[in-house]
């Protein structure tokens, strides 16, 4: 079968969107960044922004997914800015009490949230 570049470059986006659906479901089968905060006592006060961090992820997600579908599909360096944000939550979860101090934690939680909202904004999400 002879493949068109644009059913080429439909399937790289969609391979795309499946790479970072299944990296964001890794944070999320773990109860996601709300989850972990809800784990760690002296964050639990604070998992409301845990909770804004998903919304923000699946947001974004979602917007990748949605614009795939659409002309023009969205650039490698579109998806190289929502990958590198789902693998900064993803290091969240290797951090921890005891071996991170809790304001470090929560430093890092609220810089992804910070930039989450940066990144919503550049994309028009």
């Amino acid at each position: 079968m002879f493949l068109t570049p644009h059913l080429v470059f439909a399937n790289a986006c969609s391979d795309a969107s499946q790479e970072l659906r299944g990296s964001f479901e890794v944070t999320q089968g773990r109860g996601g960044i709300w989850g972990y905060m809800e784990k760690i006592s002296s964050l639990r006060g604070d998992s409301v922004t845990g909770f804004q961090v998903d919304g923000k992820l699946s947001r974004i997600i979602v917007f990748f997914e949605t614009q795939c579908t659409k002309t023009p599909k969205p650039s490698r360096a579109t998806f190289e800015k929502i990958d590198r944000i789902i693998g900064d939550a993803r290091m969240i979860f290797n951090m921890r009490p005891g071996r991170n101090p809790i304001k470090e934690i929560k430093a890092k939680i609220e810089g992804l949230n910070a930039s989450l909202d940066k990144l919503i904004k550049e994309l028009g999400a």
